[in-house]
């Protein structure tokens, strides 16, 4: 196995958007510094993880969201010989993790990693199967507000983001985050993500009577996607906009080869109608391993001794 560092590069298999490169290039044009580190053998990637490192003070921090990413066929000591030598490779301070499973949070815990806080809950809507399919996976009431928006007079149209064109949608997605008080990735990261990977952000948005009445933003990344923005208004939400959006959406996307879309958090208890919604679009729950912390070795300035007997 040979691990070297190297610029941002598809991952070995399929892969959240934190561990693509097009979430690498967005956050260094806003500075950020992320790391890809990558192991080959025979020339072929077989794992890798990106990471992003900051400073405080004195203390550095390293941490890996939802990574390492292996190759399928990739042996388990052959992982644990990649988690063995990432602090090597990046030597020192704390090293946090985003485990992506209960599974990888446990191979983390045999490199020293302790768990923080308990992993959530994601929607993840699987769009390989046959479009028949994907309908008949979806919660009967969900379809039916998918029928109700097709008979509702709405206009789709998809197009990239452009912040020129759009950038009162952001505006409205401010509002909403303060409306219903969540947080989400700020406007500097979208409008950084539509400009170092032209194309890849994608606007869906429904009209009625000429009036703009919702739309959502996804990214795009290699062969898997994200949900990133979406905002309905009154007339929209009559009209179950956000539904056909959605579907529209998973049809084009699936059409161009992606394989899964990642709808966020589905969580039941902050947020239950949220959680409907996604879940009843078909999309299956994804429990993700926890917050992990590692922290350093440090070799001790005096050794203990041992008196060995005469």
């Amino acid at each position: 196995m040979d691990l070297y560092l190297c610029d941002p590069s598809p991952p070995p298999g399929m892969a959240p958007l934190h561990q693509q490169p097009h979430y690498a290039r967005a956050l260094r044009a806003l500075g950020v510094n992320v790391e890809t580190i990558r192991a080959t053998h025979g020339g072929k990637s077989i794992a890798q993880a990106q990471v992003v490192r900051r400073s405080l003070g004195p203390l550095s921090f390293t941490w890996m969201p939802r990574g390492p990413i292996w190759a399928s066929d990739l042996p388990g000591p052959d992982r644990d010989a990649f988690l063995r030598a990432l602090p090597q490779t990046l030597p020192g301070g704390v090293w946090l993790a985003n485990a992506a499973s209960a599974d990888e949070g446990d191979c983390l815990a045999r490199h020293g990693y302790r768990a923080l806080i308990p992993g959530q809950t994601l929607a993840n809507l699987d769009l390989r199967p046959p479009r028949a399919a994907r309908l008949a996976a979806q919660h009967g009431k969900w379809r039916n507000r998918l029928r109700h928006a097709q008979g509702a007079g709405l206009v789709l149209h998809e197009s990239a983001f452009d912040p020129a064109t759009h950038r009162n949608l952001l505006s409205q997605e401010v509002a909403q985050q303060r409306a219903r008080r969540y947080r989400a990735l700020p406007e500097a990261f979208t409008l950084a993500y539509a400009a170092q990977n032209p194309g890849a952000a994608r606007i869906w948005s429904a009209q009625h009577c000429g009036q703009h009445v919702a739309h959502l933003l996804i990214l795009t990344h290699g062969d898997t996607a994200t949900y990133h923005i979406g905002w309905t208004g009154p007339e929209g939400r009559r009209r179950s906009a956000h539904t056909l959006l959605l579907w529209q959406a998973a049809n084009a996307l699936a059409d161009r080869g992606i394989a899964r879309l990642d709808l966020g958090p589905a969580d039941t208890t902050h947020a239950p109608g949220l959680a409907r919604f996604k879940l009843g679009s078909g999309a299956l729950a994804q429990r993700l391993g926890p917050s992990m912390l590692a922290l350093p070795r440090v070799t001790p300035l005096f050794p203990k001794r041992h008196n060995h007997a005469a």
